[in-house]
C-alpha cells in the first residue's frame, strides 16, 4: 500500500464534533482516507474522544490535546501534518520530524478583517506565527493555483526559496502542493432537515457570515425579484468565541429595520457536517457575494463545492478560485461585486429553472468529481509516503521580526472600558 505503514500525526485547531466547520471537517476526512491507503493515522484535537466517534472515528486513533503538549503527543509519529497556531508546538517542539504546514485556510488575511474589533495584537501573533511555520515546516499545502503563488512569494521573502532547493525541484512540487478542500464521490441517502416550505415558497442559502462577505448586495436584489416569494437563510457560526459576529449583527439589524428577520430573512443554527448536504438539496440555490480583496483573491470557497456536488444552483460574485472555476467550468452564475441588479438576473434565472439551469447543474457535478477526496489528496500523500526535512532550510531560511505599531488610541480606549465594563 502507498503509505506502508508510516506513521502519521495530524493536528486539527478545530474539534473534530458533530457540529464543525471546514478545518473540523478537513482533518475528519484526512483521518478517515489516510488510514485506506495504508497510513497510520492518529489525530489530535481540541475535541473529546467520543466527540471524535460520534463522526465515526475509532476513538483509539484520537489524542485529545486538553492538558497535554501536543509535542509529547505526536512525539511517536514520522510525520505531521498541522494547521494553525498549533503547528508551532510541533515545529518548535519536534525539530527533527518532517513537517507538513497546511495553509488551505489563509488565516492571516482573514484575520486583518477583524482589526477594528480585535486590534492590531492577532496580526503581530499571526505574522509571527507565519514567519516560525514557513521558515520550519518541510512541505506546505494550499488550496488554490492563487494560493500557491501568494505562499511562494512569502516563502521566497524567508530563504526557502533557493538555489538549492531549485536545483533539484525547479517545478517546487517538492516544497508546495496544491490540496483543495475534496468532495465526496457518493453522498448520503437525503433526510428532511428543514421544516415544510410555505405554498410556493423558494429559499435561497448564504450560509455563514463573515465580515469578507457582502449579503447587502443580496438582500438589494430581493427587492429586484417581486414575482417570487424568496426566503434567505443565514447560518450562525458555531465558534461565535472565536470568530467575530459583527456583520452577522449588522444584517439582523438591518433586516429587522424591515420587518424581514425571521421571515424573508431567517437565520439557522449551524447544521451538523453530515447533514451539510441535506441543507443544499433543500434550497434552491446557494448564493454568496463577497467584498474584492486580498482574502477573496486566496479564498476556496467550500460551501461552493459542497453545492456543486449536491447539485444546488450556484451563484458568486467575481473574484476568487471558485468564481474563476464556476465561469471556466460554466458550473454556475458569477455577477459583477456589488450588483444586485445583476446578481437578481442570475437569481430569476435560477429560481425560472428549465435546461439551461439542468446543464449548468450538470456541469457542477463534472467540475465536483474533478475534486475527489482521491485525487486532491495526491500531493500530500506523495510527501507522507516518503517523508522528509528539507535540508535546505538549515542553510537558507531565516526569520525576520514582525513590526506594527502600537494600536490607536480610540481603540484602547474602547478596550480599557470593554475590560471595566460589568459583564
Amino acid at each position: 500500500m502507498k503509505g506502508r505503514g508510516v506513521r502519521v500525526g495530524l493536528l486539527s485547531t478545530e474539534a473534530i464534533r458533530p457540529v464543525m466547520g471546514g478545518i473540523g471537517v478537513r482533518y475528519l476526512e484526512l483521518a478517515r482516507r489516510l488510514p485506506a491507503l495504508g497510513f497510520d493515522v492518529v489525530l489530535a484535537s481540541p475535541g473529546s474522544r467520543d466527540q471524535a466517534a460520534e463522526c465515526g472515528l475509532d476513538p483509539r486513533g484520537v489524542r485529545p490535546i486538553a492538558g497535554a503538549r501536543v509535542a509529547e503527543l505526536l512525539a511517536d509519529r514520522q510525520v505531521v501534518v498541522a494547521q494553525g497556531q498549533l503547528a508551532n508546538d510541533v515545529v518548535l517542539g519536534l525539530p527533527s520530524t518532517p513537517v507538513v504546514i497546511d495553509l488551505y485556510d489563509p488565516w492571516l488575511v482573514e484575520n486583518l478583517h477583524y482589526v477594528e474589533t480585535l486590534g492590531l495584537d492577532p496580526w503581530r501573533n499571526d505574522h509571527a506565527t507565519w514567519v516560525l511555520q514557513l521558515s520550519t515546516g518541510d512541505f506546505f499545502l494550499c488550496s488554490s493555483a492563487e494560493q500557491r503563488l501568494y505562499y511562494l512569494g512569502f516563502l521566497t521573502a524567508l530563504g526557502r526559496v533557493n538555489p538549492e532547493r531549485l536545483s533539484h525541484d525547479p517545478t517546487l512540487e517538492g516544497l508546495i502542493g496544491v490540496v483543495p478542500f475534496g468532495v465526496e464521490p457518493a453522498l448520503p441517502a437525503p433526510r428532511p432537515l428543514l421544516e415544510a416550505r410555505r405554498s410556493g415558497e423558494r429559499r435561497v442559502l448564504f450560509g455563514g457570515l463573515y465580515d469578507w462577505y457582502d449579503p447587502f448586495t443580496v438582500l438589494a436584489a430581493l427587492d429586484r425579484l417581486p414575482g417570487h416569494d424568496v426566503t434567505l437563510l443565514v447560518v450562525r457560526n458555531p465558534n461565535p468565541g472565536g470568530t467575530p459576529q459583527a456583520l452577522f449583527a449588522r444584517v439582523e439589524e438591518h433586516c429587522r429595520a424591515r420587518g424581514w428577520w425571521g421571515s424573508r430573512v431567517r437565520a439557522l443554527d449551524w447544521v451538523p457536517a453530515e447533514r451539510r448536504f441535506d441543507l443544499l438539496r433543500e434550497v434552491d440555490a446557494l448564493v454568496a457575494t463577497h467584498v474584492p480583496g486580498l482574502e477573496t483573491d486566496l479564498a476556496m470557497r467550500t460551501r461552493f463545492l459542497d453545492a456543486l456536488v449536491a447539485g444546488c444552483p450556484a451563484v458568486s460574485s467575481a473574484g476568487g478560485t471558485v468564481a474563476r472555476l464556476l465561469d471556466e467550468w460554466r458550473a454556475g452564475w458569477v455577477v459583477p461585486p456589488g450588483d444586485p441588479d445583476g446578481l437578481a438576473r442570475a437569481l430569476a434565472e435560477v429560481l425560472a429553472g428549465g435546461p439551461a439551469v439542468a446543464e449548468r447543474r450538470a456541469r457542477g457535478r463534472e467540475l465536483a468529481a474533478d475534486l475527489a477526496w482521491e485525487r486532491v489528496l495526491s500531493p500530500l500523500v506523495a510527501f507522507l509516503a516518503a517523508p522528509r526535512r528539507d535540508p535546505t532550510k538549515d542553510r537558507f531560511a531565516f526569520r525576520p521580526a514582525t513590526v506594527a505599531p502600537r494600536d490607536g488610541l480610540a481603540f484602547r480606549l474602547r478596550r480599557r472600558l470593554s475590560r471595566r465594563s460589568p459583564r
